[in-house]
């Protein structure tokens, strides 16, 4: 009974203790999760290759339970893959967002340093732009962006 009234102050102390996780410290953690689900991708993939060496090997020998436990061993995988690659780019979108953060934090406190010249202000915001661009870039390499504009242009050379 006791643990019943402890929950809700657990749950409170760890969503307060959430919102306070500095901006720096969520893309610490969000890199450790997009490093975690990028090795479940990889281990969704050798799951994907199995199952489809068990596809592979069937002949026109095999039995219909065997193809039908190869046919379920690759949907499972496929499944998992689907899955674990969700996963990946969602710890990757947020790995961005908090870059962002830190870098809007770090142009914020430059604002009020009046003092700063322009060429110190960019040489001090030139370290903090790096792990922006780099999250962007690694954001971009899984997001397929079709240019609206572009495509357009090609639909219409093509006809």
């Amino acid at each position: 009974m006791a643990a019943v009234r402890l929950l809700p102050a657990v749950l409170t102390l760890s969503l307060t203790l959430a919102a306070c996780e500095s901006s720096s410290q969520k893309a610490v953690n969000d890199e450790i999760k997009v490093a975690e689900d990028a090795e479940l991708v990889c281990s969704a993939r050798n799951q994907v290759d199995q199952a489809v060496v068990l596809v592979n090997a069937l002949t026109p020998e095999s039995t219909i339970a065997q193809a039908e436990k190869a046919g379920q061993s690759l949907d499972k995988a496929l499944k998992t893959l689907d899955v674990a690659e969700e996963k990946l780019g969602q710890a990757e979108f947020s790995e961005y967002r908090d870059q962002v953060q830190i870098f809007r934090d770090a142009v914020d406190e430059i604002r009020e340093k009046k003092d700063l010249t322009l060429s110190e202000a960019a040489d001090q915001l030139k370290g903090k732009v790096a792990p922006v661009i780099a999250a962007r870039e690694q954001l971009m390499a899984t997001t397929v962006c079709i240019d609206v504009e572009q495509s357009a242009k090609e639909e219409s050379e093509d006809e």
